[in-house]
This record gives structure tokens, C-alpha cells and sequence, in this order.
């Protein structure tokens, strides 16, 4: 059951704090804790006021409502909110009979941009209580408003992860263990911690053998007997293809654009169809990778010189491709910079006036250089509904730690760490949580999943960034989802909170 934009809230008494007792207080809500730590504020959301809790010393403080009368079913508490951050604790809560359920309020600064978040709970016993809590430190604050409680329920149906580095990994030594320090099967573990998607891309001719199409068919065969449904990510390239470069495979260098699009859809029709004949047909494809600047350049490029015609011919026919392949199976197109409205409008928007067909919008999101979470909301929710599709944050990553653990020199140190998120554990998996949170909350139930990059990506000898340099190193192995010891990091259980 997902929320739907037809579902009418529940009566609540003064959800948009625009009400006030005498003294200050908001009408229809109930004070415990430090009381000296709320107070009504301008500059609401969508109204005159928001109410906000602060104090110039610690506090604890909650603002209830109970709501009774309702149908024992799944509700939805949403709220819009904003937060200084560096609190103890800040949260909306849902608790219906013994049981809460809460979404942590991310921090909003800087600037000013509210965030919409959602918390679904089942109801067992005909009621109850919304809870806005804070346990803050010294001038921290949290705002909330327009709250809102709905039928139905709000969850994630993707918790994915992309794992392509993980057969070269196993292959060269690699070793992967549950949080206590037992080894066992990388996709055991992911598994047990509620990954039920996986994303493996796939190279034409790769220097080292690996990421092609004989190795996502033993994947495959893997990920079903752990029922891990699969994302193909077809980059068109011999090696990495992102916004920076798009390099055609070799074998198709001196193509012209004709024998080009065929070849497109011969590679993504072999591709998806042996997977098929396998038993193992793809539940979703990718037509190229981060393609913001177009794909196979120079024929599909989007500025140099731009020509969005010949990107549109290439795919569609590989979408053409996967659907005569595998009718059921859904087409993503991918693009990066996730928080960039302006980007994604101009791209799909050049896509859709050219009648591309496709299901899915994925995004990459790097909170270190993808723009703040709230601007990551404002473009999931005007894709979404702007192109009538599902979106999906189909690339994110965090790091747990500034260090690394290979000779090599890491993407992401103190340099790029974002405010109030540390390069710790704690701040990985802080970071995760408020991503799936974010991504929860699409408007109109539209945000899918998530797929964190590349989760099993640990630092092994020989499985380095340069595939045709067995001595490069790897300078991800500080956002893997294992830490240097091998085991499991907290970040994981994040996919148990769907």
C-alpha cells in the first residue's frame, strides 16, 4: 500500500501552528520536557508561523498531539521541517500503541529550503500520537510545520547497492564479514541486512576480462539464488563512462552512425537475452551512464557540438532492444548531479520532446558534490512529476572514515566532508539514512530506492581504478560499506528501515 495524492488527512487541530493560547503556546498540542524551548516563529512554511524548538542550553522537549477514531491500518505522519543540526536527537514520530516509528530531521542550513519528510506506522488499536521531539544542545533549534497524517503507508521498494567490484574482489583475495568479524559471502550479508536490488555495469571488451557480459551472467545466477532482483548498467564503453568521458568501445571506433545504433542494440539485446535464456532476465536496464554530456562522443554528445537527435536514435534503439528482449523488464536512462534542477529539466526535456521511451529516472547523488539534500527533494519532486516517472538515486556514497587503506589517494577526505555529517561510521550511515529519507518522501509515493556505489569496493590488490594497470590502486575503499578490517559497517542496517 503506498500513499496517494487522493488520500484525505486525517483532521488534525491546528497542524500549521497558526493558533496560539495565551502565552504563546500552539492550540491543540500538548508540551512536555523543557516548555521553554518552544515558541511560535514567522516565516512558516506555507503560513505566518512554524514552531521551533530552542534553548540557549541543552533540552529535551516534545510537542504531541493523539489523534483516536482511526482505522486499524497504516497511516502516514508528513511534515515539513528545517534544522540548525548538531542536535543529540531531532525527529518525527508516529507511535501507535507501544510502537514509534520516526524519521530523523536532517539540518537544512545553509539556506533556507524546507524538507518534506514521511513516516508510515500501522495502527492496531484505533489511535495514535504524533510526536515532534528534539533533544538538543546548547542553541541548536528545529522547526516544524504543515503536518499532516494520511491513509496509507510510505516505504522504499529498492534498497539496492551497486556491487560490480565484487567477483574481481573475491577473485584477487577479498574477504567480507558481518559486523561481529565472520566471514561470509559478501551478498549473504548485504542480503541479510535487506538488500533486495543489485547493479552490476558492464563493459564491452574490458582490459582485464571483468564487467562483461560472461561475468553478469554468473552474477546473475548468484543474485537469484539470494532472490536480489538485478539493475544492469550498460555503459557502451570499455571502461568507465561518466559526465567527464565517453569514450566508444574500440571495436566501434570507426563505426558510422548507422552501424553505431545497431550495434547498440545488438550489444543490449545479446546482453539482456542471455540473461533471459539463462533464467535470470534483468528486472531493470540502464541505457548508458551518467549521460548528462550524451554517450558514445563524438556521435551522441550533448554540447561538443550538441547533437541530441543522434543521442535520442541511440536510445531508442536500446530501449527497442531490452524491450524485445525481456517485454516486463524496465528502462532507466541515468544522469548525475542529482540536486540540479535546471540540469535535469534541460536534459529530459531534449530526452522526452524526442519521444524516448523509457520507465525510470535515475539519479546520481553525492552530498559532496551534488548540492544539499533539500535541493536533492526539490528535483526529485519536480521530475517526477513534470515526466509522470519513478525516480531512483541510483548512485550515492558516504565515507566512514578520512583515511585509506591502499597506497593510493582517496576521492573523498576532510576536504569534501559535508557540515554536521563526519567521515566516521556514525556519520556514513547518518548520511544514508537522511538520503532513503529524502528519497521516502517523493511526492505522490513516485521515489523507488536507493543504489549506494559500490558497496563492496574494498581495498584488494589488482582491483584498483586503472583496469589495464594491475598495480593502480582503488580510491573508494573509504566509502565501501565495509570497513578496513573487512566487516560490515553500520550504514547496512539502514536497509532494515525501509
Amino acid at each position: 500500500m503506498t500513499v496517494t495524492p487522493e488520500a484525505q488527512p486525517v483532521s488534525l487541530t491546528n497542524p500549521g501552528f497558526e493558533d496560539q493560547q495565551p502565552g504563546g503556546m500552539p492550540s491543540g498540542w500538548t508540551q512536555t520536557g523543557n516548555v521553554e524551548a518552544v515558541k511560535l516563529e514567522e516565516r512558516g512554511n506555507s503560513g505566518k508561523l512554524r514552531l521551533t524548538h530552542q534553548a540557549v542550553g541543552a533540552y529535551q522537549v516534545e510537542t504531541s498531539q493523539s489523534i483516536s477514531g482511526l482505522a486499524n491500518d497504516w497511516y502516514t505522519l508528513r511534515g515539513w521541517v528545517r534544522s540548525s543540526g548538531g542536535q543529540k536527537e531531532v525527529y518525527l514520530g508516529l507511535k501507535c500503541g507501544s510502537v514509534e516509528k520516526s524519521v530523523h530531521v536532517p539540518p537544512t542550513t545553509p539556506g533556507y529550503r524546507w524538507l518534506h519528510l514521511s513516516v508510515s506506522n500501522q495502527v492496531t488499536d484505533g489511535e495514535c500520537t504524533i510526536r515532534l521531539y528534539s533533544d538538543g544542545n546548547p542553541d541548536t533549534w528545529a522547526s516544524f510545520d504543515d503536518i499532516e497524517l494520511v491513509p496509507g503507508q510510505t516505504a522504499l521498494s529498492i534498497l539496492g547497492a551497486d556491487i560490480s567490484s565484487l567477483k574481481k574482489s573475491e577473485d584477487l583475495g577479498g574477504i567480507y564479514k558481518d559486523a561481529s568479524g565472520t566471514p561470509m559471502d559478501a551478498l549473504q550479508i548485504l542480503n541479510d541486512h535487506g538488500l533486495n536490488y543489485a547493479r552490476l555495469r558492464v563493459w564491452l571488451d574490458p582490459a582485464d576480462g571483468y564487467h562483461n557480459k560472461a561475468e553478469i551472467l554468473e552474477m546473475a545466477a548468484r543474485l537469484k539464488k539470494q532472490d536480489i532482483k538485478l539493475l544492469v548498467d550498460f555503459h557502451y564503453s570499455d571502461n568507465w563512462a561518466d559526465p567527464g568521458k565517453q569514450i566508444k568501445p574500440v571495436a566501434w571506433k570507426d563505426y558510422d552512425f548507422e552501424q553505431l545504433k545497431k550495434a547498440v542494440y545488438d550489444h543490449t539485446f545479446d546482453v539482456c537475452s542471455s540473461l533471459v535464456a539463462q533464467g535470470t532476465p534483468p528486472n531493470m536496464v540502464q541505457l548508458g551512464n551518467e549521460i548528462n554530456a550524451g554517450m558514445l562522443w563524438p556521435d551522441g554528445h550533448t554540447y561538443d557540438p550538441p547533437n541530441w537527435d543522434n543521442l535520442a536514435q541511440l536510445l531508442i534503439a536500446g530501449s527497442n532492444a531490452v524491450k524485445a528482449c525481456s517485454p516486463e523488464t524496465q528502462v532507466m536512462l541515468h544522469i548525475a548531479e542529482g540536486g540540479d534542477n535546471e540540469l535535469a529539466r534541460w536534459w529530459f526535456d531534449n530526452i522526452t520532446s524526442r519521444d524516448v521511451p523509457f520507465d525510470v529516472i535515475g539519479v546520481s547523488y553525492y552530498p559532496y558534490w551534488h548540492g544539499s539534500l533539500g535541493e536533492l527533494q526539490y528535483n526529485l519532486n519536480d521530475i517526477s512529476a513534470r515526466y509522470s516517472k519513478d525516480v531512483i538515486v541510483v548512485e550515492t556514497a558516504y565515507a566512514f572514515s578520512d583515511r585509506g587503506n591502499d597506497n593510493y589517494p582517496n576521492i573523498v577526505d576532510q576536504k569534501l566532508a559535508v557540515p554536521n555529517y563526519p567521515l566516521t561510521p556514525e556519520g556514513q550511515r547518518d548520511m544514508l539514512r537522511d538520503i532513503m529519507s529524502i528519497v521516502r518522501a517523493v511526492d505522490n509515493g513516485r521515489g523507488r530506492g536507493v543504489f549506494y556505489w559500490d558497496a563492496t569496493w574494498t581495498a584488494v590488490d589488482g582491483n584498483g581504478w586503472d583496469n589495464t594497470n594491475p598495480s593502480a590502486g582503488n580510491a573508494w575503499e573509504n566509502q565501501a560499506l565495509f570497513d578496513f578490517e573487512d566487516k560490515a559497517l553500520p550504514a547496512l542496517d539502514e536497509y532494515l528501515n525501509p
